[in-house]
This record gives C-alpha cells, sequence and structure tokens, in this order.
C-alpha cells in the first residue's frame, strides 16, 4: 500500500525497536531521539518546522539518520527542491466568438513553452565535475488544469511546476527568469486585450538541497555499523536538509528500495525489515559502547 516502503517501514522498525531500547536506557552512552515528521511529499510541512522545534526544547543532536528507501546504502546529497502553481486567469466566450477574450490555455502553453526552453537551458550547460544525474539544475512542468469544455473558452488554466536546485545554485534565479517573462512577454497582451486577466505564481515549498558530506559524523557511523559502501547523492528530495540545518549531520539510509516507492502495490519485502532491524540493533549497541 501507500508508503508501505516510503517509509512507513522505517518507522515500524524504529517503534518495534524502543522498548528493547528504552528498557537499557541507563545504559546508553547518549541520548536517541525518534522524530516522526509529516507532509514530506506535498511540501516538506512538517520537517521545516523542525529546526525552531529543536532549538524551543534546547535539543542538539549530532547526527541525523533518514530512513528513506536506500535499499540500505548511504546517501549524503540531494538537490533542492521548489514547487509552484502558475494560475493564468483570462476571460471567458463562446467559442465561437473570441474576439475581446483572453483564452487562459494559449497563454499557458506559452509560458509551459518557454519553461521547456528554460528546461533545455540547463540540460545544455551542466556542472563540470557535478557528481549528480543528471548534472545541472532541472526545471519540468508536471500538471496543466484547464478549461470546461471545447465550446467554451477557458478563463483559467493551472500550471504546476518545479525547479530541483543543484547544490550551489540558486533557483531564484531560475524563477525570475519565468517571472520576466510573464511579467514583460504574456501579461501586457492579456491586460491590452481585457484589463481583468492576468498571471500569478504561487511558492508552495522552497526546501533547500542536503549538502554532501560524504567523511562527515553521519556518514561515517553507518560504515562503522553497516557498509563501506562510498555515499552517494540523488536528485530527489527529502526531509534531510532540515536536520542539517538544524546542526545535525545528516544521511539518508533505510531499509528498501526506490524501485518500490511510489508505486499502486507498494511493498517492503521481510527481509529489508530484518536489515532494518539489524541496524538498529547495531546502533543501539553503539551507543551502549560496543560494537
Amino acid at each position: 500500500g501507500r508508503g508501505a516502503v516510503d517509509m512507513k517501514g522505517f518507522i515500524a522498525i524504529v517503534l518495534a525497536s524502543l522498548p528493547d531500547i528504552m528498557a537499557q536506557a541507563d545504559s546508553l552512552s547518549m541520548p536517541l531521539h525518534v522524530a516522526l515528521s509529516f507532509d514530506e511529499e506535498t511540501g516538506f510541512f512538517g520537517a521545516s518546522q523542525l529546526p525552531a522545534f529543536f532549538d524551543s526544547i534546547g535539543l542538539r543532536a549530532e547526527i541525523a539518520i533518514i530512513g528513506e528507501p536506500t535499499n540500505m546504502q548511504p546517501f549524503v546529497g540531494h538537490k533542492g527542491g521548489m514547487e509552484l502553481t502558475t494560475v493564468v486567469t483570462g476571460t471567458s466566450g463562446h467559442a465561437s466568438q473570441p474576439a475581446g477574450t483572453v483564452n487562459a490555455v494559449y497563454y499557458a502553453a506559452r509560458l509551459v513553452d518557454f519553461m521547456r526552453s528554460c528546461a533545455d537551458d540547463l540540460a545544455a550547460a551542466p556542472i563540470e565535475g557535478s557528481p549528480f544525474n543528471p548534472p545541472h539544475t532541472s526545471l519540468s512542468v508536471g500538471v496543466i488544469r484547464g478549461g470546461e469544455a471545447r465550446n467554451i473558452i477557458p478563463d483559467r488554466c493551472e500550471i504546476d511546476w518545479e525547479i530541483r536546485a543543484h547544490p550551489g545554485d540558486d533557483p531564484h534565479q531560475y524563477l525570475g527568469r519565468v517571472t520576466d517573462f510573464i511579467t514583460h512577454g504574456l501579461v501586457p497582451e492579456m491586460t491590452a486585450i481585457d484589463p481583468r486577466a492576468g498571471i500569478e505564481t504561487h511558492m508552495l515549498c522552497d526546501a533547500p538541497p542536503l549538502e554532501a558530506r560524504p567523511d562527515g559524523p553521519a556518514a561515517n557511523l553507518v560504515a562503522r555499523l553497516w557498509t563501506n559502501e562510498t555515499p552517494q547523492v540523488v536528485s530527489f528530495g527529502t526531509d534531510a536538509p532540515f536536520f542539517q540545518k538544524a546542526g545535525m549531520d545528516t544521511v539518508i539510509f533505510g531499509p528498501g528500495g526506490m524501485a518500490q516507492m511510489h508505486q499502486p502495490d507498494e511493498f517492503i519485502t521481510e527481509a529489508a525489515l530484518v536489515e532494518g532491524l539489524q541496524f538498529i540493533d547495531r546502533l543501539a549497541a553503539y551507543m551502549r559502547g560496543g560494537y
């Protein structure tokens, strides 16, 4: 089911391990905290509040392990994520009488084509030495919603799009490029026909990238307890940057595979759950001064 591997499996593993850890809490050489967030997929609304919350309770953790399904391989960096919706407002009318109307879908189509050209420009200028695939910031249009019927000139069209910023690259410059095209290229034409027309962009999320620290304490801990595989980077986003922002050295590491996530019949195998439990057992032993 939805979320089975991404990442209910890791949550189940942690919760199943807690009774034994708590029974031996006095033997821990350092504290263990469990942080559960929400709405990661729709805008990181839970994790984005964590740095301020940690400050408010005086929490200063050294390491954060984000249990995304990585097949128990460490990931230490990923791109940022800016999620946006642009609303094109036109004026309606009968399709047989287009004069004096502003067809929102037409202007949205021109905007989408401009976004595609921006995406092409980014792809044509890869960042030298980048470990990411693709090795550049990406811009993508995911959803277009507009129109009621083929014989009605649409007065509204919405575009859902995103910018995945390469670490060190500022997504606001690409948002600015799109905004300039809207402000100077589209809106004047629209308002010349009808002053009620316009275009607005709403930012739903502006998540930072996870800055890679392959030799940091978090990656070294995973290497000590589980694998010496070289830490990698990925182009998708997670809650991890918000823990990094709170001062924690952060690694993405958990049971199950990315191939199973976001699927109609999402699942996690028993073998993956066992691996996750074994890692938590080793982590607890390490925190008691062993391993």
